[in-house]
């Protein structure tokens, strides 16, 4: 399997067990692309894999190339300001979206944080649609609308 996204544990040769708990996360993958699956979370003390789990399951949709846009985010841990969350969120998830819909696994590498360039990739990368919705987000930064800014980071649709 090719590595898209960097796994943490290092040298992926490394990832070894929890090959039940992938079966069962892949499964739940299937069920999601016909709308039947439901939240599902992943719990367990601290340095038991659950990272290296979600790194693995990652790189397996975006190989698959499937109907279901992988998406990985790590919540710091420190206190944020729901504004400053919802723009890193959001530049996370669209750069991510546009590395699948492209192929071009640069673009999971390095996040810029800049409408402008994303915009341009977008435009670059025939995701004309996405365009709008970035417009959107850049507005509610600028006029620092917390709420409104969050709730259209979590409800915005990227399709196609």
């Amino acid at each position: 399997m090719e590595i898209y996204f960097e796994e943490k544990i290092g040298n992926p040769d490394l990832f070894t067990g929890r090959y039940q708990e992938m079966i069962s996360l892949l499964k739940w993958v299937d069920m999601s692309k016909k709308r039947l699956a439901r939240s599902t979370a992943i719990l367990s003390r601290r340095k038991t894999g659950k990272i290296a789990l979600m790194n693995r399951l990652f790189n397996i949709i975006f190989h698959q190339n499937d109907s279901v846009v992988p998406f990985y985010y790590e919540i710091r841990e420190f206190d944020q300001w729901i504004l400053n969350f919802s723009e890193d969120f959001f530049f996370n998830f669209i750069w991510q979206y546009i590395a699948f819909k492209s192929r071009k696994t640069e673009f999971l590498k390095t996040i810029i944080e800049d409408y402008d360039t994303l915009i341009d990739v977008a435009k670059k990368e025939n995701l004309d649609f996405l365009i709008e919705h970035i417009e959107i987000i850049k507005k509610l930064i600028s006029n620092k609308k917390d709420y409104a800014l969050w709730n259209e980071v979590r409800e915005g649709v990227c399709t196609s």
